[in-house]
């Protein structure tokens, strides 16, 4: 089945498989992977993932061969992402684009110019060269829209001292959720009954152990079924560069506001936004 403090916080231990997430109770989140650490207190944390979209907020309509996806951007929260991205698309970068990778379920990546996810003559170091951010009000659940990293800074030293950087490009993914059994969903809460983004996880769906590791800058609020559409397709290739059997092409990707966006796609699956009434407040990396 896939699914939505102050004082106590839990510990996520970022793991790599898709399919775990370590969490206790401490004063702070502290999350490490492949040298990357950060700590997040969960007591400041705004989940505004949750939150319904404002009319002015700017907001992308992700037009596939499979149907639309409508996304609230972020530019507040990650600014140089949102820019690239908007920026392409309002270029018609993404016309005629693929989704040239997904792990059945979980996630799709896509925005590239050959269905083994390429860009070719499109590539440009400036639009694949933008420095990762991490926001700590913003979290891998289901219908987060993510920068795909490209390369990364790195050596031992920088390793050592917790300086290596991290870039993102063009292309794009969307997170879909992976199986939350009641023995996950417990690990997340650890001794925290209270814990917001455990409870988010659990009723959103996700993927915990993306947290910190990806900049997210958008969150789909219409068009969850056309997401499960595209993670539910037939695959072909190898493990770790799985895409679909069938091309799946991306038409367009439109920039406007909430307000002047086309009414949202009529889905089953219930948005962030559509959650928050029954809450009290309201991790590998994929190249």
């Amino acid at each position: 089945m896939k699914r939505s403090t102050t004082g106590k916080i839990l510990k996520i231990g970022l793991l790599l498989s898709l399919i775990s997430a370590t969490v206790c109770t401490s004063l702070y989140a502290c999350m490490s992977m492949s040298g990357y650490t950060s700590t997040v207190d969960l007591a400041k944390v705004n989940l505004i993932q949750l939150e319904e979209p404002k009319p002015e907020d700017p907001v992308a309509v992700i037009r596939t061969s499979l149907g639309d996806i409508s996304v609230r951007l972020f530019p507040e929260e990650a600014p140089n992402a949102v820019n690239n991205f908007e920026e392409l698309a309002k270029a018609g970068f993404y016309d005629d684009t693929y989704v040239f990778q997904l792990e059945p379920e979980i996630y799709f990546a896509a925005g590239s110019k050959t269905p083994e996810g390429e860009l070719g003559d499109a590539y440009n170091e400036a639009n694949e060269s933008v420095e990762r951010e991490i926001s700590d009000n913003l979290w891998p659940f289901r219908g987060a829209l993510c920068a795909l990293t490209t390369k990364s800074d790195t050596g031992f030293w920088k390793m050592l001292t917790d300086r290596v950087k991290y870039y993102n490009g063009s292309r794009f993914i969307l997170v879909d959720s992976i199986e939350f059994t009641d023995e996950l969903v417990t690990e997340m809460y650890g001794n925290n009954p209270d814990n917001k983004v455990a409870r988010a996880f659990e009723q959103l769906g996700g993927v915990p152990n993306y947290s910190q590791q990806m900049t997210i800058f958008g969150q789909t609020y219409a068009g969850f079924d056309v997401l499960d559409a595209i993670t539910e397709v037939a695959v072909t290739g190898e493990e770790n560069q799985k895409r679909p059997a069938e091309e799946i092409r991306i038409l367009t990707v439109e920039i406007t506001t909430y307000q002047e966006a086309p009414a949202p796609v009529t889905t089953e699956a219930k948005a962030p936004a559509e959650t928050t009434s029954t809450t009290t407040t309201t991790t590998t990396t994929t190249e």
